[in-house]
């Protein structure tokens, strides 16, 4: 059978079991916090809250010459929104296997379902973020009909990171330092990404030298496009082929290894 196809079928005959695991995961989690699901809601209004007070009122930076700082927060929380979910998918991924090696070896698990229950326990916090904007954009008449549109990057999102997951959990699962290398690149490409940032705020040649090149903004910029009624074909376009890619290539890679992770294991 073809490993892609292979693959596809698997996760619609798990489905459930992943998402029984991911609700386990997510009990788990909030054990023992005392604000516990709180977290979910502050988390998002205190990391807007600093990037819009670190860049509207320490640089004096705006979006454009009649935009306030109730834009730039609108800005800041649509960008977040998809990178919650790239960071939080991507930083794991890398030991999906390493950090359930426990029950790995005692039952027999489909290991190409620990992405798809890995972000399926990443998306309340974006969930919030998105609750938080539509509230907001809503309120300052910004809330537009585009974000019915909202599935199709979501789906696209979702094809990348389970794709790239399942590449980073094979090798992470040998090479324990790459978690670490992920999360240190992330967290400087958020810096030199549209999440912070206009075409306005830094100009036409650092927007098309710097963060254009950067592969994650085209996420980003598709996400705002459906949020603010914007359209960018060619980020579109790019998110497609980025999305397909990784999602072939890593069905290739999980399909492939499956033995291997198993004897590893």
């Amino acid at each position: 059978m073809n490993p892609i196809v292979s693959v596809f079928r698997s996760l619609i005959t798990n489905w459930d079991f992943a998402r029984a695991m991911s609700a386990r995961e997510l009990r788990v989690i909030n054990k023992g916090a005392m604000l516990g699901i709180a977290w979910l809601i502050l988390r998002p209004l205190i990391q807007v809250a600093a990037y819009v007070c670190i860049v509207s009122y320490v640089f004096g930076a705006r979006l454009g010459p009649d935009s306030g700082t109730f834009d730039y927060a609108l800005h800041v929380l649509s960008g977040l929104i998809s990178w919650q979910m790239i960071q939080r998918s991507l930083e794991e991924s890398s030991s999906l296997i390493r950090d359930r090696m426990d029950i790995l070896k005692q039952v027999i698990y489909p290991v190409e379902t620990l992405p798809v229950s890995a972000l399926l326990t990443s998306l309340p916090a974006p969930a919030v973020s998105l609750a938080i904007y539509i509230v907001l954009a809503l309120a300052g008449g910004k809330l537009t009909w585009s974000v019915l549109a909202l599935p199709v990057p979501l789906l696209l999102l979702a094809a990348f990171l389970i794709g790239c997951s399942w590449i980073f959990m094979v090798v992470g699962a040998v090479l324990k330092d790459l978690r670490e290398v992920i999360a240190v690149f992330l967290g400087l490409a958020v810096y030199f990404s549209p999440v912070l940032v206009s075409e306005a705020m830094v100009g036409p040649t650092l927007w098309h030298l710097i963060l254009i090149l950067n592969p994650l903004s085209h996420m980003v910029i598709t996400f705002r496009d459906v949020l603010q009624g914007g359209f960018h074909p060619a980020s579109w376009g790019v998110f497609a082929a980025m999305a397909g890619f990784a999602f072939v290539a890593g069905a290739w890679t999980v399909n492939r290894t499956k033995v291997y992770i198993n004897e590893y294991l």
